[in-house]
């Protein structure tokens, strides 16, 4: 299977696979592509798996597969529940390229940005057979690292706690965090926090291929906060990306909104708005914003009223997902929920997508202490103050260590669908690109039906991506995709 199937240990065999005939595993991707490939052993039984393919057209990276036992099915806040079960999730990375001890193995295929196109033959040896594997590499050439869609909040002091350090900006701290930035900018997910001024001097390297960087500002007082502006302009005059703050989350009441356009209104009198400083709100567009919001993120304003208001300089961002609107990041919900993102995002011009948090490992949002993240999948649950939503996985895309997620490969499925899409419109087919992503995604964000509108079978969005390769191959000239 790919990386955007998510079978249960209890689930029985899928009748078809998107990368095995019953005979040879079948596998085709871009130079600078990472294809996911999952090896689902016999049920019940621990066994050994190695992917054998030639260095000179693919890395290989194995893991091993550990499950977490959804008991309580997420509440409907995230959609659709597969319900309860043992869903595979944690990749341990595994050293070589064979997976050991788990019944389910994953394997990063990392196609080597300078591989000749072409056919290349390997095997996968299991505990009880051998089954040969082809390679086919594209002419399309595509490049994840730079300017991530994703942004992923997180708080340093979670991984400073899982790590036993002090949070202090110190060597350790920052050495630590930096593999979990390293883990997400892999998989085209920009992992940043909106830290005040003082805090950012040491992660400073991070802003890197980046268009927007997210920043904290204190608003305490109006002083605070022009003084925090202040601070943030002089910062960015010798930094390639543009500021962002979201300094009222999420305002719901009459209230909270006309806060949130006063503290906007605050920053633009003190030197802030765009292009220098965007004013952003997770809401919607109204009349009680005016004029002092430079970003929306929400997908209730896309696509009608971004597009009818774009003209105006203001742009329009999403965040999180569920479904009809996009997918969901729960841990049981359907495989290919994170791959919606990336085609979502192209089908509606989405330039940014805000994930809530990726390494929510304390339930601070409900009272709740840390949570064993590796045995306990309800990482949001807001029970404990009388109310009635609980996620599992939510907000948490990778595990302490760091280790990925599976949800996390998926996710990079999609943002590496996407670079297909844009490379074949770079191309010139902007029209066959278009027409593949509506069939996938007739409707989404606002445009949403009463139901998702993307395919539940794995095969049907890998037959797409097929298309795309195809159609790059027929349309893009050598020097192109050769750059």
């Amino acid at each position: 299977m790919g990386e955007s199937m998510r079978l249960r240990t209890s689930d029985p065999w899928p009748a078809t696979s998107s990368a095995f005939d019953g005979r040879t595993i079948l596998l085709r991707g871009a130079r600078g592509e990472t294809l996911g490939l999952q090896v689902r052993l016999a049920q019940g039984a621990r066994a050994s798996a190695e992917l054998r393919l030639p260095g000179s057209a693919a890395r290989v990276t194995a893991f091993s597969v550990g499950s977490l036992e959804v008991s309580d099915p997420s509440s409907d806040l995230y959609g659709p529940s597969r319900g309860r079960g043992w869903y595979p999730d944690i990749l341990f990375p595994q050293p070589g390229e064979a997976s050991r001890g788990s019944e389910v193995a994953y394997f990063d295929v990392e196609i080597h940005s300078d591989a000749a196109p072409g056919r290349y033959e390997g095997e996968l040896i299991t505990d009880q057979q051998r089954t040969p594997v082809v390679l086919g590499v594209s002419r399309a050439r595509i490049n994840l690292d730079p300017d991530p869609l994703v942004w992923a909040f997180y708080l340093p002091g979670e991984i400073a706690r899982a790590h036993g350090h002090d949070d202090d900006d110190g060597r350790a701290s920052i050495e630590a965090e930096q593999a979990y930035y390293d883990l997400f900018r892999a998989h085209g997910v920009l992992l940043a926090a909106d830290l005040p001024p003082a805090r950012f001097a040491s992660r400073r390297a991070f802003v890197r291929d980046v268009q927007f960087w997210p920043v904290g500002i204190d608003i305490s007082s109006d002083q605070a906060i022009a003084t925090d502006v202040q601070r943030w302009l002089d910062v960015f005059q010798s930094v390639s990306a543009t500021p962002f703050a979201i300094p009222v989350d999420e305002p719901r009441t009459l209230d909270e909104r006309v806060r949130a356009r006063h503290v906007a209104e605050v920053i633009g009198r003190s030197g802030g708005g765009r292009p220098r400083l965007l004013r952003g709100v997770t809401d919607g567009v109204s009349a009680v914003y005016g004029d002092a919001i430079d970003v929306f993120i929400s997908p209730r304003n896309v696509p009608t009223i971004a597009l009818q208001r774009r003209a105006r300089g203001e742009r329009f961002w999403t965040y999180n997902g569920r479904p009809p609107a996009a997918g969901s990041m729960t841990l049981d919900a359907d495989g290919s929920a994170l791959r919606t993102w990336g085609w979502i995002a192209y089908r509606y011009g989405v330039e940014l997508w805000y994930a809530w948090e990726a390494l929510y490992f304390s339930d601070r949002y409900n009272n709740g202490g840390p949570t064993d993240v590796m045995r306990n999948p309800v990482t949001f649950d807001e029970r404990r103050r009388g109310k009635g939503d609980w996620g599992n996985g939510d907000g948490v895309l990778a595990y302490p260590g760091p280790l990925p997620s599976l949800r996390l490969k998926t996710l990079r499925r999609g943002l590496e669908d996407r670079l297909l899409l844009r490379e074949l419109e770079a191309c010139g087919r902007a029209d066959v690109a278009d027409r593949i992503a509506r069939r996938i995604v007739p409707h989404a964000l606002a445009e949403a039906d009463a139901t998702a509108s993307w395919p539940e079978q794995e095969s049907t969005w890998e037959r797409a991506r097929y298309e795309l390769l195809d159609a790059i191959e027929a349309t893009c000239d050598d020097a192109r995709l050769e750059r």
